[in-house]
């Protein structure tokens, strides 16, 4: 008997928790009475949070002049629009670490998501304006059904690879062929039932086919061009080969293209942060390069 995704969400909660300074600091982000005292108060309670966060702000990720030395300070700097998204990126690996399939290398896993995060957040400042903290996080989270199919889910999961492998099919179409819903519904399942905000939950959802977003759709076609990116970029990483920008696709968005030398330009920015913010995020990952 199939599972639907919300079946299967429900019976890995346990594995893959919010901690619990975490769930509170979202709480009190969606709060409107509480201001960024409260808010750092509950974060400085747990100290592995508080110096991953202070080193995400004061990594490449910002470029500050100054260096930030207190998490009040780092929310006075960042926002408290923008901290949500540093939380949940200084506790992604931690939180995951329990879904982590053997069929996946979990090190490229989290490079190939932070490359991909970085990617979003640049093309979001330069397409749709702001700082694009939160599409960094979109970025980042995207492929997370992958990580729970394999888990929950490993022969289906086989499967789905092996007829994709074929090249008739996308790995999304065969998804739903196999199982009746996408890895990208299933991860965007898992991120709305943390009550987080639709504008990060529907791009994830909708990364294949932005078209079929209900009110972010400029957010999922940028995930989608990301991912475009990052299929094009990434593998060459870790290879050290020069990337072939001819094969990227153009960069546009309801008509605003990003010229190929600017494209380049944040290309080049985004590998060279990469490390820097990876070595954060998922420490283990040094290993791979």
């Amino acid at each position: 008997m199939s599972m639907t995704p919300e079946e299967i969400i429900k019976d890995i909660n346990q594995l893959v928790s919010l901690p619990e300074v975490v769930i509170r600091a979202n709480e009190l982000l969606d709060s409107p009475t509480a201001d960024a005292e409260e808010i750092g108060e509950v974060i400085s309670h747990d100290p592995a949070l508080s110096a991953q966060l202070l080193k995400l702000v004061n990594s490449a990720f910002y470029h500050l002049p100054t260096k930030i030395e207190t998490i009040s300070r780092a929310i006075t700097v960042v926002g408290l629009n923008e901290l949500r998204s540093l939380i949940f990126a200084a506790t992604a690996t931690e939180t995951f670490q329990n879904l982590s399939p053997e069929s996946i290398d979990m090190n490229a896993f989290w490079q190939r998501s932070v490359y991909c995060g970085l990617i979003a957040k640049k093309l979001s400042t330069v397409l749709l304006g702001g700082s694009g903290e939160t599409m960094f996080l979109t970025g980042l989270l995207h492929d997370i059904g992958r990580l729970i199919l394999y888990s929950q889910l490993p022969e289906q999961a086989q499967q789905i690879v092996s007829e994709a492998e074929k090249g008739q099919s996308s790995l999304a179409a065969v998804e739903e062929k196999v199982l009746g819903f996408s890895s990208a519904q299933l991860g965007s399942t898992l991120l709305e039932s943390w009550e987080l905000p639709q504008r990060l939950w529907e791009p994830v959802r909708f990364q294949t086919a932005p078209e079929n977003a209900d009110d972010y759709q400029e957010e999922a076609t940028l995930l989608k061009v990301s991912l475009q990116i990052t299929n094009c970029v990434e593998p060459e990483l870790k290879s050290g080969q020069p990337v072939q920008l001819g094969n990227l696709p153009k960069v546009e968005i309801h008509g605003l293209e990003i010229p190929r030398e600017q494209l380049e330009l944040l290309i080049s920015d985004a590998s060279v942060e990469c490390f820097d913010v990876l070595m954060i995020v998922n420490p283990n990952a040094g290993m791979i390069f």
